[in-house]
């Protein structure tokens, strides 16, 4: 009996493994254009949103410091 639990055991783990695909990696082309493409969206992203903080930031600070340099 214990025998041929092993034995089904065995079995079963052979063909659970060979159901599964095994996922390929992808190339080291796909993955550089990936880095590439956030890269861009992030530089993007950065020359868009910093001057706008800076011009909102600088402008609230003018207008704070308008009455002290006058």
């Amino acid at each position: 009996m214990l025998e041929m639990l092993r034995a089904l055991s065995r079995a079963d783990r052979i063909t659970r493994r060979s159901t599964y695909p095994v996922p390929e990696a992808p190339s080291a082309r796909a993955a550089a254009a990936g880095c590439l493409m956030r890269f861009m969206l992030l530089v993007m992203f950065l020359f868009i949103i910093l001057p706008l903080i800076f011009s909102l930031i600088g402008g609230s600070l003018l207008g704070v410091l308008d009455g002290y340099y006058f």
